[in-house]
């Protein structure tokens, strides 16, 4: 097999979404990203209104064999400047990478492409991920396994933590209430925020609902958004408050036509038991994301 490693062109773009498209299939069904959505984040990513002004250099990379783009790559070097975040001050970051399932090859010969540009650039350390516009994919998914592979023959080390992501459809978590408070309905930081109130009192609150097809850029994914923003009040019984939070936030969204939700639980979360409410409530686990590969200097 011989390999050519280039710099994207615009006339790899259909072959590039639909490459990536395959990867974001094993993540989150139903959702399909469409060319203009692959493009926009290969110039900056709107969504990152932190981080995404740090970046200095954006390349891409396509492996191709015989006229067929096989893997691809996303890379991003940070500036160097006091502005700029110290963990991402002058670094480079391999914001994804997509390979198919039987190019392992050209997908090896691509990431080490990736990490000649780092030594090209001279940044001090040296990031990986699968960040794709859309929700629920970022770090490394697990449903993802031939991506890190890669990333480990290659050498990088991680993850520094994890990231379980459940989902549940809104029927299904409609009806709960909790007698004697009212849902009120205001804007949170991260989108609609509705809680629950007990004379003038907060009992709990959720925040859902921000800008869905925006986050996911893309048409098919309207119907899906996730929680920005959960608390219960200390001292309130949870058993009763949480699922009723949940049906507010349901009733709220299904006026939209949002027929599924998502709720994030990482491995450091001081709630122990958020895991086995949310599957009472009738989440289940969609992936599982791998997140903080890094590369270490030799």
């Amino acid at each position: 097999m011989s390999i050519e490693i280039r710099p994207f062109e615009r006339r790899d773009r259909d072959q590039l979404t639909e490459l990536v498209n395959r990867h974001v299939a094993a993540v989150v069904p139903g959702v399909a990203l469409s060319v203009n959505a692959v493009l926009s984040q290969l110039e900056r990513e709107p969504g990152e209104s932190i981080v995404d002004p740090w970046v200095a250099e954006r390349r891409c990379l396509v492996a191709v064999d015989r006229s067929a783009v096989v893997a691809a790559a996303l890379v991003h070097r940070f500036r160097a400047d006091p502005d700029v975040g110290p963990d991402f001050r002058n670094a480079g970051d391999i914001r994804w990478l997509v390979c198919t399932r039987t190019a392992g090859e050209a997908g090896a010969e691509l990431l080490q492409s990736c990490v000649h540009l780092f030594d090209e650039w001279q940044v001090d350390r040296r990031y990986a991920d699968c960040g794709l516009p859309v929700l629920a994919c970022y770090g490394v998914p697990d449903t993802l396994p031939h991506v890190r592979a890669l990333y480990v023959a290659a050498g990088f080390q991680g993850p520094v933590r994890t990231e379980e992501v459940y989902v549940a459809r809104c029927a299904d978590l409609l009806g709960a209430r909790v007698e004697g408070v009212e849902i009120v309905r205001t804007m949170g930081i991260f989108g609609a925020r509705l809680s629950l109130r007990r004379d003038e009192v907060e009992v709990g609150y959720v925040e859902v609902g921000e800008l869905a097809a925006d986050l996911a850029r893309s048409a098919t994914a309207v119907t899906w958004t996730d929680v920005g923003n959960l608390q219960v009040a200390e001292g309130e019984d949870r058993a009763t408050v949480l699922p009723a939070l949940y049906a507010a936030a349901a009733e709220w969204l299904v006026l939209g036509g949002v027929d599924r939700l998502l709720e994030y639980v990482a491995d450091d979360f001081d709630q122990p038991g958020y895991r086995k409410e949310l599957l009472g409530l009738g989440f289940t686990r969609l992936v599982t994301n791998e997140i903080g590969w890094e590369l270490p200097r030799a």
